[in-house]
């Protein structure tokens, strides 16, 4: 059995105009929905075994603090960066096939697509620190995923409703 976490980064900054978009940090709201989720995350007990995570500045903050509350490592890949969903799926089809749980905090459209890829519902927009985790019950590599198990989805505004 396989488990994939999804994870967005972060809310980030566009406080900056001559910042690259690759180096944009957290903003406030993103600091804040980041502390909530990684605690509520921490409770569902899925651990991964490891993280592989975009290089860019707001996904490396983010898989950072997933990284402290799972105590795991991190590999930064930059085939990820932007990556869309069929770039995102030929870099999960090379994992380890030791490891049986990886999260990979990246961006959008591209989390998205991959969300609706496995999972038989499908949603317009995974939102900023959104994750959701996946089972794949019968698969034993993971060459072999096809439609998995929703575990949990979760976002900020579970939490944080507008007002």
């Amino acid at each position: 059995m396989k488990k994939l976490i999804l994870m967005r980064h972060a809310k980030s900054s566009w406080n900056n105009p001559s910042q690259t978009d690759f180096d944009r940090p957290l903003n406030d709201r993103g600091i804040r929905d980041l502390e909530k989720i990684s605690e509520t995350v921490m409770k569902q007990n899925i651990v991964p075994d490891l993280i592989i995570s975009s290089p860019a500045l707001r996904t490396k903050i983010t898989a950072e603090k997933m990284a402290s509350v799972f105590d795991v490592s991190i590999e930064y890949n930059k085939h990820l960066y932007h990556a869309f969903d069929t770039e995102v799926l030929d870099e999960i089809k090379q994992f380890d096939d030791a490891l049986e749980c990886i999260m990979l905090v990246i961006h959008n459209p591209g989390i998205t697509d991959v969300r609706n890829y496995f999972l038989e519902e499908m949603i317009a927009n995974v939102p900023t620190s959104g994750c959701i985790a996946i089972e794949f019950e019968e698969a034993t590599s993971w060459n072999d995923l096809k439609e998995g198990k929703e575990l949990y989805f979760e976002y900020p505004k579970l939490y944080f409703p507008k007002k």
